[in-house]
């Protein structure tokens, strides 16, 4: 048997049977004969784009969302040095009742915009001891006077 290349081959003979199938219109044959495989093969890169396209957009940073987070990011600097004063007040005892309204003030501060559950619960367990500090103090002043 000789071998001719690729473009040579021949196929597999064809049976002239006539059914159903071939009295149809040829639209659904086509589908089975690779008209489905043109389809897909359409619809994949148009696909592809879209969720291209989604990404992109997902990965673009808005400048208000930007500004939003940096400030913050900047809240929660300033709150956890306010706690680290807190912190040095009490093991140095010199905490002031400014300094515990001062974290009461920052806590209770745009306390709205937060929507984080865990993050709540961490300001309102931070807010509660304040106010408890504070009235500790108030207490403890007024018994002095």
């Amino acid at each position: 048997m000789k071998i001719e290349g690729p473009d040579k081959a021949r196929g597999v003979s064809s049976s002239n049977k006539k059914g159903k199938a071939g009295e149809s219109d040829g639209s659904f044959g086509s589908l089975l004969t690779g008209g489905a495989d043109k389809a897909a093969a359409a619809a994949a890169p148009s696909s592809i784009a879209m969720v291209d396209v989604l990404l992109a957009v997902q990965g673009a940073d808005d400048p208000a969302q930007r500004a939003a987070r940096r400030r913050m990011v900047d809240r929660a600097d300033s709150m956890l040095a306010l706690l680290d004063n807190i912190r040095m007040g009490l093991l140095t005892g010199s905490l002031t009742i400014g300094q515990v309204i001062d974290i009461a003030d920052v806590v209770a501060s745009h306390r709205e915009k937060v929507t984080d559950p865990q993050l709540t619960a961490i300001l309102d367990e931070i807010d509660l001891r304040a106010q408890i500090e504070i009235a500790k103090m108030r207490m403890a002043l007024d018994n002095k006077g």
